[in-house]
């Protein structure tokens, strides 16, 4: 974790390594700061990453098909489990995958059908909120590869699979009894809660990348964060209006921190998971050609994404940092610089501050005990 926070704290300060960019025509110049490429943590980085996940899962791994978005979540009596021990995660995502598989089987029986599912663990106002958002085919593939609609949803029985199968995952792992979880599936508003949405088009290209930028959500939005000045010391006050009223949470720079810090994934963990007939676009072709032997629909090849940081730039925030602010002309990388001193030289050239040393603590904000 602290690493992350470090590296994200170094993101975009021009002092901890850049690029120096030149117009071909008028060789004027500037400096682009490197990026941390956290997860979860840096939403310019995050916006980036989910540009090119909404474009490789609509251009590679989408069948061309109608998909559904699909959130499950859980109740608070259970989340704690989650928070202290991310390694549950997996159970959600099993979950969540095997009562979309029951919803299914139980119109469409004895097809086979698929998901792409990513774990999100923060609510509206940063607190843990851990569930899922899934991106299902919205129908099921037959023996001949042709596929079939589904005509609705059965949101009771959905929620009620997904349910059992996150119980009985837990009774498995001993943190439920057999009382405890006869108990909850008698509740009348258990809080395993399921929204499923209208099923999005194949044709809807721009409706597919969104949901696909969507799965990679970062958890911080800098549009609903406020730094506040108060008598004793700066507060981080989150917002949101995510139920149609604002709604406000007040915390301290290290509770802050403290909260950010659960939504961190560990190294290597990941955070999007490939269900059924979407569970690898490489693997899954012939995978499918041998368990449908019959035609398959037809797909362009793959194609990869472009992962230029300019043009991930200019389609987020619509200003395409290659083009000369001076004569409109092309900027090309000519060097990257790593040494502090020559990055130092550089910035006083160009006027650039190339970073500071953050403020200074506030006597009246040190607490003291005797």
């Amino acid at each position: 974790m602290l690493k992350a926070l470090d590296a994200y704290l170094n993101c975009g300060i021009l002092l901890h390594g850049c690029a120096l960019a030149e117009c071909e025509l008028c060789r004027h110049g500037e400096l682009v700061a490197f990026s941390c490429k956290r997860r979860c943590l840096c939403p310019s980085c995050d916006a980036k990453r989910a540009l090119l996940f909404g474009e490789h899962l609509h251009q590679n791994v989408l069948l061309p098909y109608p998909y559904a978005h699909v959130t499950f979540s859980v109740p608070k009596r259970i989340r704690p489990f989650f928070k202290f021990d991310r390694m549950l995660l997996k159970h959600l995502y099993h979950a969540a995958w095997r009562a979309w598989q029951d919803a299914v089987d139980d119109e469409l029986p004895m097809l086979k059908t698929g998901a792409v599912m990513a774990l999100h663990s923060a609510g509206d106002l940063l607190h843990f909120h851990p569930h899922a958002h899934a991106l299902c085919l919205y129908g099921a593939l037959d023996e001949q590869g042709v596929f079939h609609q589904l005509e609705s949803v059965d949101l009771e029985f959905l929620a009620r699979c997904f349910r059992d199968h996150v119980l009985d995952a837990l009774l498995e792992a001993q943190l439920l009894d057999e009382e405890t979880v006869r108990g909850m599936q008698t509740w009348q508003h258990s809080g395993f809660h399921v929204f499923v949405g209208e099923p999005v088009s194949p044709d809807d290209a721009d409706a597919r990348c969104f949901l696909g930028r969507y799965l990679k959500k970062c958890p911080v939005s800098l549009a609903r964060l406020e730094l506040l000045g108060t008598e004793h010391g700066h507060m981080v006050r989150i917002c949101s209006t995510a139920k149609g009223e604002p709604r406000s949470r007040t915390l301290d720079p290290l509770d802050f921190l403290a909260e950010l810090q659960c939504h961190i994934p560990n190294t290597f963990e990941q955070t999007v998971r490939f269900f059924g007939v979407m569970s690898s676009r490489t693997r899954g072709a012939k995978r499918l050609a041998l368990d449908f032997p019959g035609s398959l629909p037809l797909s362009e090849p793959p194609h990869k994404p472009s992962a230029q940081w300019a043009r991930c730039i200019k389609q987020v925030y619509l200003v395409d940092p290659l083009v000369c602010p001076k004569c409109g002309g092309t900027m090309r990388i000519k060097s990257f610089i790593l040494d502090p001193r020559e990055t130092g030289r550089l910035c006083k050239h160009f006027g650039l501050v190339a970073g500071r040393a953050p403020p200074p603590l506030s006597v009246a904000s040190l607490r003291y005990t005797a």
